[in-house]
């Protein structure tokens, strides 16, 4: 079972947590935002932790680029495109631009580390990777950076149902969001799958992932990739946040309720 923590390197909660989950829990890959304010602390701790899987969040909606262009940027090089409007994007300007930004985002990581780096896996923040014709640059990248695993949502939804036995995907807009996604990939999937036979949790369940869940997942025979989402919300209060839905999802109580979740004793196993 994989246990991948997104935005590494977003807060300094998010940073701690993630990096609590690996020592003394289940958490074993993280996915690094290369272009946020609190990249360079996670990097000094990653240096540290040469088992923990990392990978790249590929990002186009938040923070700073690392390539400041009018196609995707405000006057202050801040993204501003949300995600319907990525989905209008199309043009070859749009898409070498793109390529060049995420390009420069792994390179900023591999830069940055203190000695060789094998990166484990690509995804992206809000998915954006898996947007059809977005989805071709992140295998070209994977590939010149031979990097092995490129995040495809493999989520059954009547498996994760049965796991969990609740509704709440209903009201919180998860269906939504899984049915879009789900479809995505599996017209990504016709393009390259460098997924494989992996399975996907926590689309339908995003940011709410409990430590039973988990539990059951360790015993099941299939491989999985739980997502989650971890944090003290507490350090982030006073954190500059450059939307202020990403600020309500970062200081809510189920960022530390998900890290509860992943902290528990138990026997890892590092899939790449």
């Amino acid at each position: 079972m994989i246990v991948n923590a997104d935005d590494l390197g977003m807060t300094p909660g998010a940073n701690r947590a993630i990096f609590d989950g690996y020592d003394k829990g289940l958490i074993t890959h993280s996915s690094i935002m290369a272009n946020c304010d609190y990249f360079k602390e996670a990097m000094e701790e990653v240096a540290t932790r040469p088992n923990l899987g990392l990978g790249i969040h590929l990002n186009l909606t938040y923070g700073k680029a690392l390539i400041p262009h009018r196609l995707y940027c405000d006057e202050n090089g801040i993204f501003n495109l949300s995600y319907s409007k990525l989905l209008t994007l199309k043009s070859a300007s749009f898409l070498a631009a793109v390529e060049a930004e995420w390009d420069a985002q792994i390179e900023h990581v591999l830069q940055t580390s203190p000695g060789a780096l094998s990166l484990t896996h690509l995804d992206s923040h809000r998915h954006i990777h898996l947007i059809p014709h977005l989805y071709p640059i992140a295998i070209r990248l994977a590939e010149k950076y031979a990097i092995r695993r490129v995040r495809l949502i493999q989520e059954n939804i009547i498996d994760s149902f049965m796991l969990t036995k609740r509704f709440n995907f209903i009201l919180n807009g998860g269906i939504i969001k899984y049915a879009l996604l789900y479809l995505f990939s599996l017209y990504n999937r016709q393009y390259r799958n460098l997924y494989q036979d992996t399975k996907f949790y926590s689309i339908l369940y995003t940011g709410v992932v409990e430590k039973k869940i988990l539990h059951k997942l360790q015993h099941i025979q299939d491989n999985y990739e739980v997502m989650v989402h971890p944090s003290y919300p507490e350090f982030d209060k006073d954190v500059h946040f450059y939307d202020a839905s990403e600020k309500a999802y970062r200081i809510s109580s189920d960022r530390k309720k998900e890290l509860e979740s992943v902290c528990y004793p138990s026997q890892k196993s590092y899939h790449v």
